[in-house]
């Protein structure tokens, strides 16, 4: 074999040699890169937070989950129902979701992470490893799977709290409170603060919660008669206090006149007391606050110094029916005194009274002057 021959031989065996190592690297090459790219796929899948991730994406996304279902189901809203409980919880969750890992793992090997929204814990979900493709897996890190998930929307009630009269009622969305949430009873009318010792008949009211309330409920107040109530709370309780009829104005007024005359003629002391009080009681109902006022006040009557009275007008300006026969009646009087070292003086008293109609004649119980 010439040198030459040799030469081409020798040449041949490099390229064959070079381009089986080439094929080798290449291969190895391979074989690395698709075993690193299969670790760092199992590892990837391997972390928690991934499957976190797409939890998260897809709650935001559908802002509902059968877990929530069942939450807004076993919650109560007893005037509300589900579908409108999940507007109010879907319209949470589109303030953005989050998720916290909670402490360590447990010795199940699961790990549970708490959702938050606008800050506040809504949930907890639970993750396992999921070993149902471990056979597949070179590398054994196994990828996790939500195993449970819990709900608790509980942060989301609120309170509905309301005092109306004692016969009135209330509704929330258009149904009726029942006693149940009546928290509170016997609350006094604030006009009538000063009489509910001396009459246990007098009105009263009472305080209704609501405690689970989710978002804005629509409240309305009924009235004895069933009537919608806007309740103004600019005015005191003298708003629930129902208008006298013209027949009772009528007979409160003509009880007006004759007592006011009794009354100013034997306070100013004009008449023997006890003759002006045996002419008074008659518009007294006996044992009362009033009676026991003027019986008090016989001894210093015979001091007075007033000479005559002329009562010049009695006017009945207004009257509430407290209920029971009971009525506060607003009164104003006018008259002139004459007194010696005074000469004659004209007065104006303004008066509350508290009377009672039996039904035979109406007679006053108590008297403010204001």
């Amino acid at each position: 074999m010439t040198r030459s021959e040799k030469r081409k031989r020798s040449s041949k065996i490099y390229w064959t040699c070079l381009c089986i190592y080439t094929v080798l690297l290449i291969a190895a090459a391979v074989f690395g890169l698709s075993t690193i790219w299969r670790y760092a796929e199992e590892y990837d899948l391997s972390r928690p937070n991934n499957t976190m991730d797409e939890y998260v994406a897809q709650l935001s996304e559908n802002l509902w989950a059968e877990g929530i279902q069942d939450t807004v189901s076993s919650m109560a809203h007893e005037v509300q129902s589900d579908d409108e409980v999940a507007v109010h919880v879907k319209e949470l969750l589109k303030t953005g979701i989050s998720y916290v890992r909670k402490g360590s793992t447990d010795s199940s090997g699961a790990i549970s992470y708490s959702l938050r929204c606008n800050g506040n814990e809504f949930g907890t979900v639970k993750l396992v490893e999921d070993d149902s493709n471990a056979d597949q897996l070179k590398f054994g890190m196994l990828p996790w799977k939500v195993e449970s998930e819990e709900f608790d929307f509980n942060g989301l009630y609120g309170s509905v709290e309301i005092v109306v009269p004692r016969t009135y009622e209330v509704y929330l969305n258009g149904v009726k409170l029942g006693s149940e949430y009546i928290v509170e009873e016997g609350i006094h009318y604030d006009v009538l603060e000063d009489y509910y010792d001396d009459f246990e008949s007098l009105p009263t009211k009472v305080k209704y919660q609501y405690d689970h309330a989710i978002g804005e409920l629509e409240l309305e107040v009924r009235n004895e008669q069933g009537e919608v109530y806007v309740i103004d709370e600019t005015r005191d309780d003298s708003q629930y206090i129902n208008p006298c009829t013209d027949a009772e104005l009528e007979r409160l007024s003509q009880f007006t006149a004759g007592f006011v005359v009794n009354y100013l003629k034997y306070t100013s002391g004009v008449i023997d007391p006890m003759y002006g009080y045996g002419i008074l009681k008659d518009y007294l109902v006996e044992g009362a606050d009033l009676d026991q006022r003027m019986l008090n006040a016989l001894d210093g009557l015979s001091w007075a110094h007033t000479v005559s009275i002329q009562v010049n007008s009695s006017t009945l300006n207004s009257a509430l029916s407290l209920g029971d026969g009971f009525y506060m009646c607003d009164i104003t009087s006018s008259a002139t005194t004459f007194a010696y070292g005074h000469g004659e003086v004209e007065s104006i008293s303004n008066m509350r009274v508290i009377v009672v109609d039996d039904g035979d004649r109406v007679r006053a119980i108590s008297l403010e002057l204001y």
